[in-house]
């Protein structure tokens, strides 16, 4: 009987010290640490894409700043954020070693700036947004343009470490209302004069030079050669010539959506390219709704056109003559939830 008075005391007791103690849930479980968020790619660097302003127009990217921990986040915090100097060296060596014309650029100076080197975390948010202002206008994207940034060291916060969390590598990626990748399937490569046996390569990624120019690489040169940058095909978009709105085939109402058709100018900067144009390269701009997803319109874009030009660079003692006759098409999917152009598109 003396034991069961006893267990039932013990009972009673915590029953009244129970609900004195804190939820262990109730408290920060965690170090609360800083960190850029910049999700990567297998390369282990973050592509994002940017729209293409001319001249001296800026684009504005905001990076994510975090502060991490379970719960909300309870003080201000003023981050340091600066130019890595540093990282993109060791990943170019570990990823591509000796082929450097491979290795990620670091992106110079004049086509970037940071308004302010310090991002402001209130008390109460957990993320906050550091402005990068980016301009384009004679950027080379025959290589590979990467922006490093990481946070600096300071006795007010602790950097999250692990995976190299407290950096960003920002391969910049601009792009125009015709820059993409292209499939150049029906894009038709011949030798000299021969008109019957011909080669393809199956994508050719299109990049851009201005607002209404992009470039791709001449016949079957592959992207990844030593040598790309001299095979470098300039094509610029001219006004359309028509623009015709399609109806709905069921009501007759307009629809919003066009069919634009107007003509190519090829060009190409190398002398030794011999580039010559034949005809008159046209394109056509179709759109339509996707059927499951009615919000989001579907840009098919054909690209048809005909030009000669000459290898020089893959041999020392010929010259490789080939004649391009064809089309590249590509298909560009815009939701119109989304007002904001750079996140609007899905790559």
């Amino acid at each position: 009987m003396k034991h069961l008075n006893f267990y039932l005391t013990v009972m009673f007791a915590a029953l009244f010290i129970l609900p004195c103690c804190n939820d262990e849930w109730e408290d920060e479980l965690y170090v609360r640490m800083v960190s850029l968020k910049a999700p990567i790619n297998r390369d282990d660097v973050s592509v994002i894409y940017l729209s293409y302003r001319p001249g001296d127009q800026v684009t504005t990217y905001k990076l994510p700043v975090i502060v991490s921990g379970s719960q909300t986040n309870d003080r201000d915090y003023n981050v340091r954020i600066d130019v890595d100097n540093d990282t993109l060296n060791y990943l170019n060596y570990d990823r591509y070693a000796a082929r450097r014309d491979l290795y990620y650029r670091q992106l110079p100076a004049e086509f970037y700036e940071l308004p302010s080197q310090t991002c402001h975390i209130p008390s109460g948010s957990d993320v906050a947004l550091f402005d990068i202002n980016f301009k384009f206008s004679g950027l080379d994207l025959v290589e590979k343009w990467v922006l490093p940034l990481t946070i600096l060291p300071d006795p007010s916060y602790e950097l999250n470490i692990y995976k190299g969390r407290q950096k960003a590598l920002l391969w910049i990626m601009p792009f125009n209302n015709y820059s993409g990748n292209y499939n150049a399937g029906s894009m038709y490569v011949y030798f000299g004069d021969n008109t019957t046996k011909y080669m393809t390569a199956n994508t050719r990624e299109a990049k851009v030079v201005d607002e209404n120019t992009i470039f791709f690489y001449a016949g079957i040169t592959e992207e990844l050669s030593e040598t790309r940058g001299d095979f470098k095909v300039k094509c610029e978009f001219l006004t359309p010539d028509e623009v015709t709105e399609i109806e709905d085939s069921k009501t007759g109402e307009h629809t919003g959506l066009y069919v634009k058709r107007g003509k190519l100018v090829l060009s190409a900067e190398n002398p030794a390219l011999e580039f010559e144009v034949v005809g008159e390269p046209a394109y056509e701009i179709r759109e339509e709704f996707d059927i499951d997803r009615p919000h989001v319109i579907k840009r098919f874009f054909t690209l048809t056109m005909e030009y000669k030009y000459k290898d020089s660079v893959s041999s020392e003692n010929m010259v490789f003559p080939y004649r391009c006759r064809g089309t590249m098409l590509m298909q560009r999917n815009i939701s119109t939830l989304i007002p904001d152009e750079d996140q609007a598109i899905f790559w």
